[in-house]
């Protein structure tokens, strides 16, 4: 369905999608009344914008103004674009276009090379075509500028733009992302923002202290041409000052007599003319305060410049090339100006002792100075002219649960987090660099003043074979959150926290439950709560078995995602349901209200969550609540292994494919098909396990003996682990030694 058209004289645009009627409904239930005049619309050229009527619900384009008035703007309307949705963008060039040559077909214009790739040119004829290609805004609501450029008949290079909104189903852009965005910047300032990205947001400046390169980039890059001009505008008119100057020359050089040098000429006779006489002549210099204050900053911009230039290059190779060829003219334009002839004769700038009427009123000097004030400012999270890109929403969104569940922990335990007092520790010199991509972990720990626990907090923790409380004995695993309780007694208690900002239909890839309509409820992905199951049969507690629980291991593994629940109907939701069952579930979790912004968040389940795993004193209440992880999908019946002495065979070794027991029927019996695995022991520790495939008896040497065919060496990983063998010294029940399906 197509929806979006705009019209001017030269080209047309349509912009279509398969649909985006689900969308507009989801999207309606987040805003309310705000759906219809939620955004705006600007093209660089007038022309009739036409967009699908949703509000309406008719399958038609409504055009926002008369065609006889052509347009630029059209503010508060509806959106039709997206974040759910892929869409196919369409430029139809009606006549005027120079397409002789390749290199001048119409083309997108983005700083994101993939962008410009996936549009293609095809000419209808000499002189018209179409410009087609697809944008998927997965993750990335926001302003989005759809540029691009044609050479007309006439040889001239047209730079057209029409910039957009893409609205997002699951959050409001305009109220939820600003919380999450003002959160994460209280805590990590400027970490929200980013470069090359597909759409970006516009803030107000404000004066600060900090400011990062990408902040720096955005609002360099908005004052950067004008900046350049008006320093050319000062070399060809700069501000002069004049000076009296001192020489010596012979009478007939000089043009001016000083009183007294003309009585000493007189005086000295017909020997005048082999004398030098003093004179002073007024002169014009360029040395004055404001053009010593302009070549400051060619130095100190051009310094920053390269800087964040280098900075820039040790980004992947997704910077499109006319971004990157611009960038490149920016650092010759600094180098070529801070060298130049004029600046040569200027001297070094010291600051001024008092304000300039020059550099506030004068033509040229007063921009100079504006955009330099401009680029020692920072970005305020309201609305405003500064366009700069923004970390991915999934991104921000897990940032933002870490944050929350630091405050709803510490508002549990009763700590003031502008007063820790040493019962709450991190370090908070490790900032990011905001430009390349980097993963970002943190270690919050909370002392438990009430009984003594230990609380740590973590983000994006690694489990692998090599950590060493918790370990995995497949590949790495790396939950989101991890909340660990360490008690007075040593045990430690593990929950894993998953953030999961996942656009997705519920009514055709979500789990209802019966009889639930999506007007009142969201719900989780059904593979992000399996996910969690994965989780906690990867990870496993490695406490030696005397001191742990037989049979258990403390995890509980919990889903946070962007729901709204209305009153107690989220008290039936399956995946609440599932907590108390099997200690697996999720928990809605979106920024509160204006209104209630001392709550936090909208829901308090997790606030509920965290105040039963960390008040509760005994550590078996905990045990007695959590469901052992291989439980939760392997079935009940025993996995067997023959256990044998290591010492007894000489011909020991790793990767065998068979092996031959002996055996002596007056010291008990067991059913030979029932050998699911076999190991060899030392001191009743094994390093690792083979599988049987087949186990037979024969006779051999006149002595019985048990034939056993093996799989591969299955080794543990980290050395020897201990069994716990039964009654018969042979036949050993090892289930969750093994680990195996």
């Amino acid at each position: 369905m197509d929806v979006l058209k705009f019209e001017c004289p030269d080209y047309l645009i349509t912009i279509s999608t398969a649909s985006v009627n689900y969308a507009w409904d989801r999207f309606v239930r987040r805003v309310r009344s705000a759906a219809q005049t939620y955004c705006a619309y600007s093209s660089s050229r007038k022309g009739t914008l036409k967009l699908r009527d949703l509000p309406a619900g008719k399958n038609e384009l409504v055009a926002q103004n008369d065609e006889i008035v052509p347009c630029e703007e059209w503010p508060q309307l509806w959106p039709v674009l997206f974040e759910t949705c892929k869409y196919q963008f369409a430029v139809e060039f009606k006549q005027g276009l120079d397409i002789s040559i390749e290199k001048q077909y119409p083309h997108v214009r983005h700083q994101l090379k993939s962008i410009g790739e996936n549009f293609k040119f095809y000419s209808s004829s000499s002189d018209s075509g179409i410009l087609v290609g697809d944008i998927d805004f997965l993750n990335s609501p926001g302003k989005f500028s759809f540029a691009f450029d044609y050479w007309d008949t006439d040889g001239l290079l047209h730079h057209e733009k029409m910039e957009l909104y893409v609205a997002s189903p699951k959050l409001d852009t305009k109220n939820d992302l600003q919380q999450i965005m003002a959160l994460i910047n209280q805590e990590y300032e400027n970490y929200i923002y980013d470069y090359l990205t597909l759409t970006f947001s516009s803030f107000a400046l404000q004066r600060s202290v900090k400011n990062n390169h990408i902040i720096w980039l955005s609002i360099f890059r908005s004052v950067v041409d004008e900046y350049f001009r008006n320093v050319r505008f000062v070399m060809s008119r700069p501000n002069n000052k004049p000076v009296r100057k001192t020489y010596h020359a012979r009478p007939e050089r000089i043009r001016r007599w000083s009183q007294r040098e003309e009585e000493r000429y007189r005086n000295m006779g017909q020997d005048a003319e082999m004398h030098y006489f003093r004179y002073e002549q007024t002169e014009n210099t360029i040395n004055t305060r404001e053009n010593r204050f302009v070549k400051y900053t060619l130095h100190v911009l051009g310094k920053k410049f390269r800087e964040v230039f280098s900075e820039l290059g040790t980004l992947p190779n997704v910077m499109d090339t006319e971004e990157r060829q611009l960038l490149e003219d920016y650092q010759r334009q600094f180098k070529r100006l801070e060298t130049s002839p004029f600046f040569q004769k200027v001297g070094e700038f010291e600051g001024f002792r008092q304000e300039s009427a020059i550099l506030q009123q004068r033509m040229g000097y007063s921009k100079i100075y504006k955009a330099w004030l401009m680029l020692k400012k920072s970005l305020e999270l309201v609305d405003g002219k500064t366009d700069i890109g923004m970390k991915q929403i999934w991104e921000l969104y897990e940032i933002w649960c870490f944050l929350v569940m630091k405050r709803l922990i510490a508002k549990v335990l009763e700590l003031d987090l502008q007063k820790p007092d040493n019962h709450v520790r991190e370090d908070k010199s490790k900032m990011l660099n905001t430009i390349v991509k980097s993963e970002m972990t943190h270690i919050i720990e909370f002392d438990n003043v009430k009984n003594g626990d230990k609380v740590c907090l973590e983000y994006q923790h690694t489990y692998n074979r090599r950590t060493k409380e918790f370990s995995t004995t497949t590949t790495e695993q790396r939950p989101d959150i991890v909340v660990t309780i360490k008690k007075k007694d040593g045990f430690v208690l593990t929950y894993l926290y998953d953030a999961k900002y996942r656009v997705q239909d519920d009514a055709r890839d979500g789990e209802l439950d019966e009889g639930v309509s999506i007007d009142v409820a969201d719900y989780p992905l059904p593979d992000a709560i399996n996910q969690m199951h994965r989780y906690r049969d990867a990870i496993y507690y490695s406490m030696k078995t005397e001191v742990r629980p037989s049979a258990k291991e403390i995890i509980g593994g919990y889903i946070l995602f962007p729901g709204r629940v209305v009153g107690d109907e989220i008290y039936g939701r399956y995946f609440y349901q599932s907590i108390r069952k099997v200690n697996i579930g999720a928990f809605p979790l979106l920024p509160a209200t204006k209104e209630n912004e001392d709550d936090i968040i909208q829901c308090d389940l997790l606030e509920r969550h965290l105040r039963e795993i960390l008040l509760e004193d005994s550590v078996y209440e905990h045990v007695k609540d959590s469901i052992p992880q291989k439980g939760l999908v392997y079935g009940t019946e025993n996995v067997f292994v023959l256990a044998v002495d290591r010492d007894a065979y000489d011909d020991y070794e790793h990767n065998r494919f068979s092996i031959e027991i002996p055996l002596d029927i007056n010291k008990g019996m067991f059913k030979i098909d029932s050998i699911d695995y076999f190991m060899f022991i030392v001191e009743n520790a094994s390093e690792g396990y083979y599988r049987v495939t087949n186990s037979r008896l024969r006779i051999k040497d006149d002595k019985l003996v048990l034939a056993l065919s093996l799989t591969d060496y299955q080794s543990f990983g980290f050395g020897f682990k201990e069994v716990a063998e039964c009654d018969t010294k042979t036949i050993v029940s090892l289930r969750d030694l093994l680990n195996v399906r």
